[in-house]
């Protein structure tokens, strides 16, 4: 019974590729058990569609859009979804992205609706595959298979239509996954078969720019450009806020309609640059093949040997999931957006980043970077020094070229002292460390009363036991690479106020818990619930939070006895949490818009 089990699976596994032959040699490598369906469901908000490591481009399909399981765009309950646009998420609380959408559709487009220029398509999850690179999809009621796949800065699509109906492709600017603003857009014809556009919106951050060109494998036969769901009567070029253009094709040749759409968030002429830099003609198998190849590359990195088919799945694709962030916002010549809205230029050969979700990531993601990707780190703490240069501060949670301020810590300092500490040092060590400092001292979540008072006041700042623990930890941070690089007096300032948090510890109930500015504790106290005082956690998430002062910690405790009780008490107490929450009670999260 197991062996026939485990040949179903691996059957379908190996079917799971069938959609793009060049994708697949017939042997199972790590790329193999990619499964990008894993954790789009429930809570997990990932995306199937395509892309590449750290790419700027992920092409994926968009089932919903307002909620906070709209996250990344797709979520698999959904059986209808809206089109195909170039930019998600993976993984976060927060909704954003989803810029510059394509529509295939064998409708006639309703030009005189204003409210719906288009219908959702109707799909099946039996007629979806999914690997890594590559996407595809019937859209039953149309007849429409749409595949997608990508390079670093380019999304590629193949749309086979039906004989005998409408071939038409709409691009929409106008579509957003939550309640953002769109500044500005523009959408122009620059060729007979290219469409080239831009937005700028204002969402989880602001002043998002996102310039795009898109060249087909047919000729336009006609181009309609609709402004606020109204045809534009004359010209080629269309500016404003609600733009869409409905672009028709001949078919009778029976071949597909291929786009490739390059990305930048600096111009059209180097979305264009980038266009033709990674995508020389319309062949989709082989870029297809070339991000399968990719992806093969960077999954072997770690080879996992025994183990279920199972466990295997499991493992490359959370290598997979950890792979597809952060996201590469530079241009193939080298300029990118900085987060003063000026225009940078790179050194040949590097690479600037964005969408560093970095509470997230400090504690295990980014030690692990340093195990298999020295020259990504590198470049990611480039990245980090230059939003110094162009923002006064590290980053935080930076998205695109602007920063959300979203979550706790300044977290930078613990990727650079761990990059740094490991020999990792591609980078200005001096001035990373003044870097660090700085941003040391104007966190806005507290800093200024945890430098002066060595806490937090609860009755004042929100989140203010895991602001002052990570706060502590990163100063340690500090202290140890100015130790390392024989800054005494540096190592002395940040090593104590590296123990700023025994000024939480409460010894009655062993926990850390909020302190008034009068110096009393916040009550009532309940370590199960959900409060003002910790974040996204209870107090029993950061009971145990002093990773660089163990023996500290031990001591506040009682000595070892009494810590090793209260560790073994995490497996006795009861796992209900209190409260509401979004990110750990799944209701709907509310992110902060700038």
């Amino acid at each position: 019974m197991f062996v026939k089990m485990k040949q179903r699976y691996l059957i379908c596994l190996l079917t799971a590729w069938l959609g793009c032959e060049s994708c697949t040699t017939g042997k199972l490598s790590p790329v193999d058990y990619v499964d990008p369906f894993i954790g789009t469901g429930f809570h997990g908000h990932t995306y199937p569609g395509a892309t590449v490591p750290f790419g700027a481009v992920q092409l994926s399909p968009d089932t919903r859009a307002g909620n906070w399981d709209a996250c990344s765009g797709y979520h698999y309950d959904d059986t209808s979804l809206k089109g195909f646009s170039h930019t998600h998420l993976s993984g976060t609380g927060c909704i954003d992205l989803g810029d510059v959408l394509f529509r295939p559709t064998t409708q006639e487009p309703d030009l005189t609706d204003e409210k719906a220029l288009y219908r959702p398509a109707a799909f099946s999850h039996r007629d979806e595959k999914a690997s890594a690179g590559y996407y595809s999809v019937v859209l039953k009621d149309e007849g429409i298979k749409a595949e997608l796949t990508a390079t670093a800065r380019v999304g590629m699509h193949r749309y086979t239509f039906p004989l005998g109906k409408p071939t038409v492709v709409i691009i929409d600017l106008a579509h957003l996954l939550d309640n953002e603003r769109i500044y500005e857009a523009v959408l122009e014809q620059t060729a007979v078969n290219e469409i080239t556009g831009m937005r700028r919106t204002r969402g989880w951050t602001d002043n998002q720019y996102v310039y795009f060109a898109a060249r087909f494998s047919k000729p336009f036969r006609t181009v309609v450009l609709v402004q606020d769901g109204k045809p534009v009567s004359v010209g080629t070029k269309s500016e404003g806020t609600h733009l869409q253009a409905v672009l028709t094709f001949d078919t009778e040749d029976k071949e597909p309609v291929v786009a490739k759409v390059g990305l930048s968030l600096v111009s059209v002429e180097n979305a264009r640059a980038n266009l033709e830099h990674e995508v020389k003609g319309f062949d989709f198998d082989a870029v297809c093949a070339a991000a399968r190849k990719e992806w093969e590359r960077v999954l072997s990195s770690i080879v996992v040997e025994g183990g279920s088919a199972d466990e295997q799945r499991n493992f490359y694709t959370a290598m997979y999931h950890a792979m597809v962030v952060p996201n590469t916002v530079s241009d193939v010549n080298g300029e990118y957006r900085r987060h003063n809205m000026q225009i940078g230029q790179l050194p040949k050969g590097k690479v600037h980043y964005s969408t560093f979700s970095l509470w997230d990531t400090f504690r295990a993601w980014n030690p692990l970077m340093t195990l298999i990707d020295t020259t990504l780190v590198n470049d990611m703490i480039h990245s980090f020094l230059d939003i110094y240069d162009a923002s006064g501060e590290l980053p935080i949670w930076p998205l695109s070229a602007g920063e959300t301020e979203t979550m706790i810590g300044y977290h930078a300092v613990s990727v650079i002292a761990d990059a740094y500490l490991k020999g990792i040092r591609g980078f200005d060590v001096e001035k990373a460390l003044e870097a660090m400092m700085v941003s040391s001292e104007k966190n806005k979540k507290g800093s200024d009363y945890y430098i002066k008072y060595g806490f937090i006041p609860s009755n004042i700042k929100k989140e203010s036991v895991s602001c002052l623990l990570e706060f502590a930890y990163d100063d340690w941070c500090i202290a140890r690479m100015a130790q390392e690089m024989g800054r005494k007096d540096i190592y002395e300032k940040y090593i104590e106020r590296s123990q700023n948090y025994i000024h939480v510890f409460d010894g009655g109930s062993g926990f850390f818990r909020g302190k008034r500015m009068d110096g009393n504790w916040e009550t009532p106290f309940n370590p199960f619930e959900v409060g003002r005082a910790y974040t996204e956690a209870t107090a029993w998430q950061y009971r145990f939070f002093v990773p660089h002062d163990v023996n500290g910690m031990v001591q506040l405790f009682g000595g070892k006895g009494d810590f090793i009780a209260a560790l073994d008490s995490i497996f006795t107490a009861d796992s209900k949490v209190e409260g509401e929450l979004s990110d750990i009670t799944a209701d709907r999260a509310i992110c902060p818009r700038k």
